[in-house]
């Protein structure tokens, strides 16, 4: 347990830690950032639009002990949160504007960049933005209490991700538009 867990109120002076042997090598957390070789994913967002994919390679040392189907590539999805919705059985449910699954993501470590929360983290069940075709059960992360529509999640992902893999086709994303 990490002082930020603890704590939640030094967020806004200390960034959450980052398990390196899951990230890109070269990755650094602030408190409102995480950059990946010196690029921010917060301006790579901005650049690029959502969501964002940005692969690097795992850390060296570590490269031997995770060779796995992925190879030595991880990748940094990076989403925006398009709806939150607290049920009254206490559920907290938040919808991402991509597909979440089809790759495999570490969820343990997703985190809130854009801002610093000092929430404490809660477990928030990630719905896809394609519905019902995504898998069964949905992913839980640990993000903060305050989560809400327009924040953005960093999430890293075992092997090479592409944009293709997580877009919402345009299929889904008329049906969607209908729907509303």
């Amino acid at each position: 347990m990490t002082l930020t867990e603890i704590l939640p109120t030094l967020r806004r002076s200390l960034p959450v830690p980052l398990t390196v042997h899951l990230w890109p090598v070269h990755t650094e957390a602030t408190t409102t950032d995480v950059t990946v070789g010196g690029i921010s994913l917060m301006r790579l967002l901005e650049v690029s639009g959502a969501p964002a994919v940005l692969t690097g390679d795992l850390p060296y040392s570590l490269m031997g002990t995770h060779r796995t189907a992925g190879g030595t590539d991880v990748t940094v999805l990076v989403f925006t949160i398009t709806l939150r919705i607290d049920t009254q059985e206490g559920k907290r449910i938040a919808v991402a504007d991509c597909a979440l699954d089809g790759f495999e993501a570490h969820w343990a470590e997703s985190r809130l960049i854009g801002r610093a929360s000092t929430c404490r983290s809660v477990e928030i069940e990630l719905l896809s933005g394609e519905g019902s075709a995504s898998r069964w059960p949905h992913p839980t992360a640990n993000l903060p209490s305050d989560l809400r529509e327009g924040d953005v999640v960093a999430v890293p992902c075992t092997g090479a991700v592409t944009l293709h893999d997580v877009r919402i086709g345009p299929a889904t994303a008329q049906s969607e538009a209908v729907a509303r």
